[in-house]
């Protein structure tokens, strides 16, 4: 959606003047069968017209290419005006995401007769027309299919070794072996695992195939990366602090090894405490 928002507002004065000249040279005195058909043929992107009286009191249903609505004959439209800007005989809104049609559109009031026309054009067909954005959609199926897999894949194996780290802890007790270090250790280390692996393929599902959130979702969300980041880390510190542990009980030797481990996470910590602080900055500024 942001990236949509962006290319419009780049290409507003050239998309409202084809659209302010194009209504200015049809005649939009009376709302007729003829007329209809001529507003969708001229413009693909147009979802739905209706009229409205001069206090911007709905008027006419909701027509759309194939039909028409009249629950909405009635409705006070004044909130989708600017006064100010109306004096000139149109007003074109800001992009907004449709109560109708759940889609992002802008809409065109335009002065007719003894009140007004409303229409309203989806953006992103809008922005394909002047050729501002690609128009992909077998590339977008697929690859919306493709995320689709990679992040349920993600979601069924973080589920899988959530419930792997429950069944190896139920072995040991219910089993013969006794209770040790790494029965408590390991789980916990699965389980942290886990809800990195499912986090991130819940994170992939919301953002990339589930279209309302994918419309509404920013190009980069950082949070996704510091969620991830503090699962991983966290499970290298209960992974290493084992590590030490083992060898502290049993071979004082490969203490060495231990501390280049924890020396390495060490570093890593400090890498994500910058990454957060330049995130927390920005976000400030």
């Amino acid at each position: 959606m942001q990236d949509l928002v962006r290319s419009y507002a780049a290409n507003a004065p050239l998309i409202q003047n084809f659209i302010l000249s194009t209504l200015g040279n049809v005649n939009l005195k009376f709302l007729n069968v003829q007329l209809i058909e001529r507003l969708y043929k001229t413009f693909p992107s147009l979802e739905l017209l209706y009229m409205s009286d001069e206090g911007f009191v709905q008027n006419s249903p909701n027509i759309y290419v194939n039909r028409e609505e009249h629950n909405h004959i009635g409705v006070d439209r004044a909130y989708l005006i600017n006064e100010v800007q109306i004096q000139k005989g149109y007003y074109i809104s800001d992009p907004y995401i449709s109560t109708a049609t759940g889609f992002l559109c802008i809409t065109v009031v335009y002065a007719v007769g003894d009140g007004y026309l409303f229409l309203d054009f989806r953006l992103r067909k809008l922005l394909e027309r002047f050729d501002l954005i690609e128009k992909n959609n077998v590339f977008k199926f697929l690859n919306r299919t493709s995320y689709a897999l990679i992040g349920g894949g993600l979601l069924f194996f973080g589920v899988f070794v959530v419930l792997y780290g429950f069944y190896t802890f139920a072995g040991y007790l219910f089993g013969n072996d006794p209770l040790s270090i790494d029965a408590v250790f390991k789980p916990i280390i699965a389980l942290t695992l886990g809800l990195a692996v499912y986090d991130l393929g819940k994170t992939i599902v919301e953002q990339e195939v589930l279209p309302r959130t994918q419309h509404v979702s920013d190009v980069f969300n950082p949070k996704t990366l510091l969620n991830f980041s503090v699962s991983i880390i966290i499970a290298l510190l209960i992974e290493a602090l084992l590590v030490v542990f083992k060898i502290s009980l049993h071979n004082y030797k490969d203490l060495p090894y231990a501390s280049t481990l924890v020396a390495a996470l060490s570093f890593l910590l400090l890498v994500f405490a910058v990454f957060v602080y330049i995130i927390r900055k920005t976000e400030k500024e």
